[in-house]
């Protein structure tokens, strides 16, 4: 008889334990609908702002892509506003320069921000051709790039409305400091982090784009974006690789480079930087600071491949599911 009531016991917890399992919650996945990127779109935006020439601070040139950039992302109703600057370099003093600050969903307390650099290099001293490295480089790839990933992303927001608050900034006067040390470098970031838009202003995480466009780019985790923003870093990384795009996002860290997102993280908001750097050779692509950086080096699905992965990670997180 107690054996009887032993089994009966056993088969009892048995079949409570099973009751369990199987009304246990399941995990929820929230889904969301990521649109599309246009290659095209982006191709035409770098083309639209070599068009101007060279944008160095101080410049005509400079200004009417500054005015350019304002009307677009006011065209897709961010709200906009400039920070103005004095930047000086090389043998330029106190030239005008500007932030541009442009918010989608500004009221929202979730919120995300996206940067890339807009000026472009006022020498080439990288050329193989030392008599043309006291010249103006385009910056189709350095600057032009990211600028275009920033106005396609807002397009695309404003054509499919997200649940987040979205902030782009165009920094300025990034790209005339002197290689190998010296200032001149990240001049807007500085500014910004020093005396923000907003001084209240804050955001989840964020994302920065440097050189994203040309053919054969690679984009190692880089190590300043490690130290401060590793979980969205290697969130994103491991995102762009189930989209299949291992090959262009590898998980080589690299040293820390001297970016925007810097200044950023001084900040106190987490920022990784996806930037063109070649783990193997130790170096940025073979047309960087030289006169090899136009037009023809960008290329269509790069720049697509790394919008299409920014714009996934945004409306993901914006359900939680990054």
């Amino acid at each position: 008889m107690k054996q009887l009531y032993l089994i009966l016991l056993i088969c009892t917890l048995f079949a409570i334990e099973g009751c369990k399992t199987d009304t246990a919650p399941a995990a929820v996945k929230v889904a969301v609908n990521v649109p599309a990127v246009n290659g095209d779109n982006l191709y035409a935006s770098v083309e639209k702002q070599l068009s101007f020439g060279h944008r160095i601070p101080g410049t005509p040139e400079h200004l009417a892509c500054k005015d350019w950039i304002v009307s677009t992302m006011k065209s897709f109703g961010a709200t906009v506003s400039e920070q103005a600057f004095k930047a000086s370099f090389f043998d330029v003093q106190d030239a005008d320069a500007y932030n541009i600050i442009a918010s989608i969903n500004p009221d929202h307390k979730h919120r995300v921000l996206l940067a890339a650099h807009w000026d472009s290099r006022m020498i080439a001293d990288e050329d193989p051709d030392v008599s043309m490295q006291d010249k103006p480089i385009m910056g189709a790839d350095d600057g032009g790039s990211g600028v275009a990933a920033l106005i396609e992303i807002a397009r695309v927001m404003t054509e499919n409305p997200i649940d987040l608050g979205v902030d782009f900034i165009f920094f300025d006067a990034e790209d005339n400091g002197v290689t190998g040390g010296g200032g001149g470098w990240c001049l807007g970031s500085k500014h910004w982090s020093k005396t923000k838009h907003d001084p209240n202003y804050t955001a989840t995480f964020g994302i920065l784009l440097d050189m994203i466009g040309s053919k054969g780019a690679v984009f190692p985790k880089e190590q300043t974006s490690q130290t401060y923003a590793k979980t969205y870093q290697d969130k994103i990384w491991q995102l762009a690789q189930r989209m299949g795009y291992s090959k262009y996002f590898v998980d080589t860290v690299i040293r820390g480079l001297t970016d925007d997102h810097v200044f950023v993280n001084q900040a106190g908001i987490p920022m990784l930087d996806i930037i063109n750097y070649n783990p193997t050779e130790n170096s940025f692509g073979h047309y960087w600071h030289t006169h090899q950086d136009d037009i023809t080096v960008i290329n269509k699905q790069t720049l697509r491949v790394v919008t299409q992965v920014v714009t996934t990670a945004l409306y993901k997180e914006s359900v939680g599911s990054l």
